[in-house]
């Protein structure tokens, strides 16, 4: 039986990473703009260790758009914390965007 004072260490959560993010855009066209906002919305509210974000105009910087592969825009690379993962569209849907990120869900109260 053990004590409160002789209880066995807890293991440790890993340390979330920073997140390092790229987000193409076309422009500062309304949905361009909606999906800057959301996404900052979103990891202002979930990444406890922080983010970048590099936004991307497609026609300021079409060669980061080739090199990149993009084809669609709006469009999100999680280029950190490996692996990389990528997500297209408008990011409305909170959980899948969370899940996208490598970020645990809201939990209900």
């Amino acid at each position: 039986m053990s004590s409160p004072s002789t209880s066995q260490p807890r293991a440790r959560e890993p340390a979330a990473a920073r997140l390092q993010l790229t987000l193409f855009v076309s422009g500062a066209s309304p949905t361009s703009i909606q999906a800057v906002r959301r996404l900052r919305d979103l990891c202002d509210r979930h990444c406890p260790a922080g983010y970048d974000l590099d936004i991307v105009d497609i026609y300021q910087q079409p060669d980061k758009v080739a090199a990149r592969g993009v084809l669609a825009v709006p469009t999100l690379i999680r280029d950190q914390p490996l692996p990389v993962r990528v997500l297209i569209g408008d990011f409305t849907d909170e959980p899948r965007v969370l899940a996208a990120l490598g970020l645990p869900a809201p939990k209900d109260d």
